[in-house]
């Protein structure tokens, strides 16, 4: 390898590795509270029984004072199941403008709906072979879900502007990679709804800790 060659593969490297900071973190993930029932209402019988839901993690992103960021998570689009008669995960987050679809893994009906501000819609009633159409979520905000048959089960999709989020592990870990060096509101929302904040600073080629475990 010539001289030059060398030297532009090293500051190429170099330049990769140094494409922006590292957060990371830990926190005390706080339950989800039950999803409210209408007065009266009575669970129906199902044909196989109703299986835990699974734990929901926290939410946790940053957010910028000028409020501008890269589209680069519009085009995904999100899965979450509805299997064992709950949302499976029961918290995901998305940037504005990606889709969520809700395949029928029961052999049930099941319904989804929201009637949250941020994206209101119904799905109505469709079975395992059926499909679900994707839902298009391009304001921010926090979209509570339910089904019509099966009031117990809820989820949250947690719209945001920023691509920079992830969700905690089983530990309450949570690690934010390649984030353009800067000053951030570094925010948690809970599944429980409650909402943490703190400032942080992103340098490149570094990893910024933080302990919210408190």
């Amino acid at each position: 390898m010539s001289r030059a060659l060398f030297v532009f593969t090293f500051l190429v490297m170099n330049a990769a590795a140094m494409a922006g900071g590292t957060v990371q973190g830990a926190l005390t993930v706080e339950a989800m509270k039950p999803a409210p029932a209408r007065p009266g209402y009575v669970a129906p019988q199902t044909k196989k029984p109703v299986q835990r839901p699974d734990t929901a993690p926290a939410i946790v992103y940053l957010e910028r004072d000028d409020e501008k960021y890269p589209r680069t998570r519009t085009g995904e689009t999100v899965k979450i199941r509805q299997e064992g008669y709950q949302f499976r995960p029961p918290m995901v987050a998305v940037q504005a403008g990606a889709q969520v679809t809700f395949p029928n893994m029961d052999d049930e009906f099941h319904n989804v709906f929201s009637y949250s501000k941020a994206k209101r819609f119904d799905l109505g009633r469709f079975r395992k072979d059926e499909g679900s159409p994707a839902v298009l979520f391009d304001k921010p905000g926090v979209v509570k879900i339910y089904c019509e048959i099966h009031q117990h089960m809820r989820c949250f999709v947690v719209v945001l502007d920023t691509p920079w989020f992830a969700t905690t592990d089983a530990g309450g870990k949570f690690t934010l990679k390649n984030v353009p060096p800067g000053e951030y509101w570094l925010r948690v929302f809970q599944p429980s709804e409650k909402l943490l904040q703190e400032r942080v600073t992103v340098t490149d080629g570094k990893t910024t800790t933080i302990n919210l475990s408190r």
